[in-house]
């Protein structure tokens, strides 16, 4: 078997041929040599950004004429300016963001245009998964989240092993309700780029599509650098671009974690995926993000279901392929929330859509166009 690299939730492999590369390396800093003479991998992580590590692995040849340090500081500065504009907890001098779309209500808020975007894309994407008259990506969800995001932070919380937690449950009366949470209700406006509520007690929060969101801008600036790179959001959300010359196959390699509900214990790996560049793959699960509750020990995890508005899903974990990481999110995050066989059904009418379920029974199901995907399944 040949041998696996990687970290996280999603294992970034890089297979190919031993050699004695003569290109010199390029950044002593950044850069490793690789597998295949005259490759080099250079890697930046960063994680004070979207509350989870990112990371770039960009793969150059002697034939690369790009600065690798001013590639990684442009990457930075991305990731900077969506992590304030799409936190809801925290302001910024001379921001207009999350938070302050929230606090002002239903008074306009004028946003960076590029920011206005990003809501635009959400409110559109929105309509792309409903289910019963019910949208499964909703970006007004904010009051209901914010709901269980106390929950899940509460001062009763105690830590019952490494990673773990218990804590208090939500009421049924306060899940109950009432909240104002129809996206029909942000009033947006594209010549002004200002945002606002038409109603009291709406709150937006963009949690469910940022990583891949931001992953796409970032991929689309590197791709105007003619550069190979992947790309690893949060571990969850990977994008690749260009042709891989660290092997003989020009693929990337990406290994699933087995989900656990026990942290702390090194993760196993159940698939290796082989992708072409320009695809994501992006993974929702309940293992990512949970707490047990107090007075019944259940799990409780952070993709809510509004529905319900309580967490929802038949599977641990869904794993998704197309090229669009934003959507890839937005698709991710409603897929899990579908049932297995509602979630099949939706991805295999999909067109460039492929996707893995794994139930928390070991089972695992696919949809009907995901083999050419597959490098090999593990016992």
């Amino acid at each position: 078997m040949k041998k696996f690299l990687g970290m996280g939730m999603l294992l970034l492999v890089l297979i190919g041929l031993a050699g004695c590369g003569r290109f010199e390396n390029p950044n002593e800093t950044y850069c490793t040599e690789g597998k295949v003479d005259g490759v080099f991998l250079c890697s930046r992580p960063w994680s004070v950004y979207f509350d989870t590590t990112v990371s770039l692995t960009l793969y150059v040849t002697e034939e690369d004429a790009y600065d690798i340090p001013v590639i990684f500081a442009e990457v930075e500065a991305i990731l900077a300016r969506y992590h304030q504009w799409f936190d809801k907890y925290h302001l910024y001098d001379g921001v207009a963001n999350v938070m302050t779309i929230n606090q002002s209500g239903t008074a306009p808020t004028t946003v960076d245009p590029a920011f206005y975007d990003a809501i635009a894309f959400a409110v559109a994407a929105s309509d792309d998964i409903v289910l019963g008259g019910v949208e499964l990506f909703n970006p007004a969800l904010g009051p209901v989240l914010s709901i269980w995001h106390d929950a899940r932070e509460s001062d009763l919380c105690a830590e019952t092993g490494i990673g773990v937690f218990s804590c208090p449950i939500p009421s049924a009366e306060a899940l109950a309700g009432p909240f104002n949470t129809d996206i029909s209700d942000l009033v947006l406006d594209p010549v002004l780029h200002s945002v606002a509520f038409a109603k009291s007690g709406m709150s937006l929060d963009l949690g469910g599509f940022g990583k891949g969101y931001v992953s796409e801008v970032i991929t689309d600036y590197l791709d105007t650098q003619n550069v190979t790179y992947i790309l690893n959001s949060g571990n969850s959300n990977i994008k690749t671009g260009g042709t891989n010359p660290n092997n003989d196959t020009g693929l990337f390699y990406v290994a699933l974690t087995t989900p656990s509900l026990q942290p702390a214990l090194p993760g196993s790996y159940y698939v290796f995926l082989q992708i072409q560049g320009d695809v994501s793959v992006v993974t929702s699960g309940t293992y990512q993000r949970f707490f047990r509750g107090a007075t019944d020990n259940l799990v409780y995890h952070h993709i809510i279901d509004p529905r319900t508005n309580r967490p929802g899903g038949e599977a641990m974990a869904v794993t998704i392929i197309l090229e669009d990481g934003a959507k890839g999110d937005v698709y991710s995050t409603a897929i899990f929330l579908m049932t297995v066989d509602e979630g099949i059904a939706f991805v295999d009418a999909t067109v460039g859509l492929e996707a893995i379920w794994y139930l928390s029974d070991g089972t695992i199901r696919t949809s009907a166009g995901l083999d050419p995907f597959v490098y090999e399944w593990l016992d």
